[in-house]
């Protein structure tokens, strides 16, 4: 294998933190011959058509997070993800839920990791999302209490055990904040709901 390309191809890497688009790697100037040649050693990997990993980089399961984010740029970690990353369930999703506007356009998915795809209305989107860094990366993820709000809306969909389960612990969390929550839950018109909840919980 060609010495200077492989140099050229993990400074590449190395610099975008793991990760790499096809034309990253063309524009300083490896030929897609080299890609191909790459992703057959298994040097990199095709994570979808014209996004690749660097195979040395460790991917645990932050680094799959990043994988997601970079498979779908304008999404936002939701639902049992998010709470999952908060750490205020023991439940461990086996695919990775993802809320994107519904007007947006259908993003095309990867076999793996496992994504599921939820479309919010503009408003519901746009509310409560943080950033957070992950191995150089920044990750969109909806905060404590909006996630906790989503969670409500969708009990019937993830389970109201699971939903409960959340709710329970995100309360006895010291990062709690009752007045956001219920101000999140009343621009996402489940406040009658929450408080419903929270007389049994509190």
């Amino acid at each position: 294998m060609n010495k200077e390309v492989s140099k050229i191809i993990k400074d590449i890497f190395v610099r975008q933190k793991g990760f790499a688009k096809t034309e990253d790697l063309t524009r300083e100037g490896v030929s897609k011959y080299y890609i191909r040649k790459f992703e057959q050693n298994g040097d990199i990997i095709r994570i979808k058509r014209g996004l690749y990993r660097y195979a040395a980089f460790e991917n645990d399961q932050n680094e799959e997070v990043v994988e997601v984010s970079k498979v779908i740029p304008n999404g936002v970690l939701c639902l049992l993800s998010a709470l999952s990353f908060y750490e205020l369930t023991t439940y461990n999703p086996w695919e990775y839920q993802i809320a994107i506007e519904r007007k947006s356009r259908k993003p095309s998915l990867p076999d793996y990791p496992p994504i599921k795809i939820f479309y919010f209305s503009k408003k519901q989107f746009e509310y409560g999302i943080e950033e957070v860094e992950i191995g150089g990366h920044k990750i969109s993820i909806y905060n404590r209490e909006k996630t906790i709000c989503d969670i409500i809306r969708y009990r019937e969909k993830i389970g109201i055990d699971l939903m409960k389960e959340g709710l329970r612990n995100y309360l006895q969390s010291p990062e709690k904040n009752i007045n956001k929550l219920v101000e999140c839950a009343e621009k996402m018109r489940i406040k009658t709901v929450l408080l419903k909840y929270l007389e049994v919980l509190l």
